[in-house]
């Protein structure tokens, strides 16, 4: 439960999620890592990874394009 959800783009982008968050909402359900769209690899410009919150209702959205990392930190108290 005190854990957070980092992931990092090729550019430097990153997004942070809360594990609650990931696991008790409808945009931490529907979070997805994708590699193809259409039956197609992603293009260059997205790919080959990217981070994908379709249900995400922050303001900002927290997709994050050629994905190149995904870390999971346990916070202390």
């Amino acid at each position: 439960r005190k854990a957070v959800v980092i992931a990092t783009g090729r550019d430097g982008t990153r997004t942070v999620f809360s594990w609650p968050e990931l696991t008790l909402t409808a945009a931490g359900t529907e979070a997805m890592v994708a590699y193809e769209r259409d039956v197609a690899p992603l293009p260059a410009s997205d790919g080959p990874l990217a981070l994908h919150v379709p249900g995400d209702e922050r303001s900002i959205a927290r997709d994050v394009k050629q994905l190149q990392r995904i870390e999971v930190r346990i916070l202390r108290d």
